[in-house]
C-alpha cells in the first residue's frame, strides 16, 4: 500500500471514529415518514458530495494526462469500497435515520410504500456512484503522491481554478457589457417611441382643438342665422304681421 498524505490518514481516522459512534442499530419501529426523511437528506448530501468528487476526479485525470502518467495512475481501483472512508449503504442510512429521529418532529403527510421504494433506489444509486468516484479520487491521489508529484498537482490545480475563475469573470463581464449595451439600445428605442407618442398626442390634441373651434364657429353662425330668421320671419316678427309687407305690397295693406 502506498503511503498516504498525513491529512488523508487523519481524516480517515476521524471518519472511522465518527462512524463507530453514530452507526448504531436502526430501531425496528422506524416510521415510514422518518425513513423517507432520512433517505431524502442522505440523497441530497450524497449528491452534493458526488458533484465535488466528480469535479476532483476530472481534475486529477487532467493532470495525469498532462504529465503522461496515464499508464501508472490512470486506471480504476479494484473495488467500489477501496477508499479509506468507504461505508456501505446500510451503514450510511442508519446514521441518516438516527439523525432524522433526533432533529425532525412531525410530518405533514405520511410516506407511502411507493415513495419509500423509489427513494431507496435513487439514494442507493447516488451512494454507489459516490463510493466509486471517491475510490477513483483516492486511487489517483495515492499514485500521484507515490510519484512525489502531489504538491505539484495541488499547485497546478490551484492555477487551473484561478484560470477558470478568471475566465468565468471575463465571460460574466462580457455578458454584463452585452446586456448593458442591449439595455441602452432598448432604452433609446423606448425613449424614441415615447417621443413619437408624445408628438402624436400633441398632433391629435391640436387637431381636436381646431375641430372644436370649427364646430363652435359653425354652431355660433347657425345660431345667429336662426336668430335672425326667427326675428325676421318667425311668429310675431315684423314680416309675419299685418304691419309687415308680408304679401309684397306697400303700406301693409296687401296691395
Amino acid at each position: 500500500m502506498i503511503a498516504r498524505p498525513f491529512h488523508v490518514l487523519a481524516l480517515a481516522c476521524m471518519m472511522s471514529m465518527t462512524t463507530s459512534v453514530l452507526a448504531q442499530s436502526t430501531p425496528s419501529n422506524v416510521s415510514p415518514d422518518i425513513m423517507l426523511g432520512a433517505l431524502e437528506t442522505m440523497n441530497s448530501a450524497a449528491s452534493s458530495k458526488l458533484a465535488l468528487s466528480i469535479k476532483r476526479e476530472a481534475s486529477l485525470r487532467a493532470y495525469i494526462a498532462k504529465n503522461d502518467l496515464a499508464d501508472s495512475c490512470g486506471g480504476s481501483p479494484t473495488s467500489d469500497d477501496a477508499h479509506d472512508m468507504a461505508m456501505t449503504f446500510d451503514q450510511a442510512l442508519k446514521i441518516a435515520v438516527n439523525h432524522e429521529q433526533s432533529t425532525r418532529g412531525s410530518y405533514d403527510s405520511p410516506a407511502t410504500a411507493g415513495e419509500l421504494r423509489a427513494y431507496t433506489t435513487l439514494t442507493q444509486s447516488t451512494w454507489d456512484k459516490l463510493q466509486t468516484s471517491m475510490a477513483s479520487v483516492e486511487h489517483m491521489s495515492d499514485c500521484i503522491y507515490g510519484k512525489k508529484k502531489f504538491s505539484d498537482y495541488l499547485g497546478w490545480s490551484d492555477d487551473q481554478r484561478k484560470s477558470s475563475l478568471a475566465a468565468t469573470e471575463k465571460k460574466n463581464a462580457e455578458v454584463s457589457k452585452e446586456h448593458g449595451a442591449q439595455e441602452k439600445v432598448l432604452k433609446k428605442k423606448e425613449a424614441a417611441q415615447y417621443t413619437d407618442f408624445k408628438a402624436s398626442q400633441k398632433t391629435m390634441h391640436e387637431q381636436f382643438l381646431k375641430q372644436s373651434w370649427t364646430k363652435y364657429k359653425f354652431d355660433q353662425t347657425n345660431k345667429l342665422k336662426a336668430y335672425k330668421y326667427h326675428t325676421e320671419y318667425g311668429p310675431n316678427s315684423y314680416y309675419n304681421t299685418y304691419a309687415g309687407s308680408m304679401y309684397g305690397g306697400g303700406g301693409g295693406y296687401g296691395y
